[in-house]
């Protein structure tokens, strides 16, 4: 397969206009082929295939794609060549040419598959991850404070209340019943008693589970604050001499 633009038949009777633009636009096309120039002769063989239908110009046509690497587009032109031209007396040339094109296409394809898509998300800067690491720490600690204040105040008050409630049902049974109170009033007191035991029981859980939250987001916002004080930082800063002024790169890494 020659790799050089083809000339179509010569038609030494024809008196076509169309015809002569054509063969003007074959000859720029090849001037430029053959000096590199491969996006001017393709404009100029395109010109010449809409002025003159000579399969000829789509052989020429296929040869700048493929200098402009793009194989589709030269398969195609190959392809219209092969189907319109009579007799193409390097048809095998041309064939192995486009069964190689598609091969250089499907490798192509394929390590664009394999290829791992890239990471688009921003890389976080030192400052953000302080910033997010401080917000995990006050979250921890605020819920820590709760969960202190639900234990300690709940169970506390609860058990205070409880307590009361004990040493009244005890006065009933064992001190001679100075209040002199009813049967009643001492199951009243023991269910009291006992009601407020549980309370102070799922005050003192509910207060631990809080607590113990707040602590697992004060660890968490600890680590990161340690890997966010390790990350690089970056700043500009403005830099004048003596002609010029602009900004300046600094980092601490």
């Amino acid at each position: 397969m020659i790799d050089e633009p083809e000339p179509p038949p010569d038609d030494s009777g024809a008196t076509d206009a169309n015809l002569q633009r054509a063969m003007r636009a074959f000859e720029s096309g090849s001037a430029n082929y053959n000096s590199a120039k491969y996006k001017d002769a393709l404009s100029d063989f395109l010109e010449a295939a809409s002025l003159y239908a000579s399969p000829d110009f789509q052989y020429n046509i296929g040869l700048c794609y493929e200098k402009l690497d793009k194989p589709e587009e030269a398969i195609r032109a190959y392809e219209i060549y092969l189907k319109t031209k009579s007799e193409v007396p390097d048809r095998a040339n041309v064939e192995n040419r486009i069964a190689e094109l598609r091969a250089e296409i499907a490798a192509r394809e394929q390590q664009a598959a394999a290829k791992p898509e890239p990471d688009v998300r921003p890389p976080q800067t030192g400052e953000k991850q302080r910033k997010q690491a401080k917000a995990l720490i006050g979250a921890g600690a605020a819920l820590t404070a709760v969960g202190a204040a639900v234990a300690l105040g709940g169970g506390l008050g609860l058990g205070i209340a409880a307590q009361r409630r004990s040493d009244d049902l005890s006065a009933i049974q064992s001190r001679g019943n100075p209040d002199d109170r009813s049967f009643a009033d001492a199951e009243d007191l023991e269910d009291q008693g006992r009601q407020l035991e549980i309370g102070q029981i799922v005050s003192v859980a509910v207060g631990a589970a809080i607590g113990l939250t707040g602590i697992a987001l004060l660890a968490v916002g600890a680590q990161r604050m340690s890997k966010a004080k390790r990350a690089p930082k970056v700043a500009f800063s403005p830099s004048f001499g003596a002609r010029s002024f602009g900004l300046s790169l600094g980092g601490r890494f």
